[in-house]
């Protein structure tokens, strides 16, 4: 139990500081899910726009 504690505190500490690891990889991860977004999204629209355009 005291080793969650710790554990907690230490995340509480990370996200509280200025250059916080966690925020950091958070970024990187929602900015990678973007780019997976958008490059697998921009295909899916212009097929489905497509088949729109020639009803």
């Amino acid at each position: 139990m005291q080793q969650l504690k710790v554990v907690a505190q230490s995340i509480t500490d990370d996200l509280n500081s200025e250059e916080s690891i966690l925020i950091e990889m958070m970024e990187k991860g929602t900015d990678w899910l973007f780019k997976l977004v958008l490059f697998l999204g921009v295909p899916i629209f212009a097929y489905v726009s497509y088949q729109f355009l020639q009803l």
